[in-house]
């Protein structure tokens, strides 16, 4: 299987960006949704996450766009046809307990007009994830990265177009 996700380079052009599967791992460690959200949050050299709606989005494109994660995420995360595309109740519980542990900070941030959460892992959380993400195959922190990086790039409203276009049975229910 190929994975595929669309970004943009400086000069503003879209590409794809694919790269071939390779077998999960043997060992490859089983997680939990507050390890799933602190690896994200870990990915990238700590890039912060501009958003729930855009925090949510980048999981699920995962479980469906990175293969040797994909089961994992879908089994954890649950996610379902919501009022802004796929959405997860568990993400949601997971985020208020790290929050709440001191695992991850949240500030508000107006962006497009609008007000954003944006998260950021802590030492704290660093701590708790850092053996776990060091027994994921290299493989799958390049492509949750790069699928940050790409998330970034595309924004907002790009990110909707993605998760709309390529996934629109999860859109059935969405308000916009």
């Amino acid at each position: 299987m190929k994975v595929e996700f669309m970004t943009k380079e400086k000069d503003d052009n879209l590409i794809y960006v694919s790269a071939s599967t390779d077998t999960m791992q043997a060992g490859f460690p089983e997680l939990t949704a507050d390890d799933w959200i602190l690896v994200f949050l870990l990915a990238n050299q700590k890039s912060e996450i501009r958003g729930k709606l855009m925090f949510v989005k980048e999981l699920f494109i995962a479980s469906n766009e990175i293969e040797q994660v994909s089961e994992d995420l879908k089994r954890v995360f649950k996610f379902y046809p919501g009022h802004y595309g796929p959405y997860s109740d568990v993400f949601e519980n997971s985020l208020r307990k790290l929050e709440m542990s001191g695992a991850i900070v949240t500030r508000e941030e107006i962006i497009d007009n609008k007000t954003r959460t944006i998260f950021e892992i802590t030492d704290k959380g660093v701590k708790h994830i850092e053996n776990t993400y060091e027994r994921l195959p290299e493989i799958v922190k390049r492509k949750v990265s790069k699928l940050k990086r790409g998330a970034d790039q595309l924004g907002y409203i790009g990110i909707l177009k993605h998760v709309y276009t390529h996934y629109p049975e999860y859109a059935v229910r969405s308000r916009i």
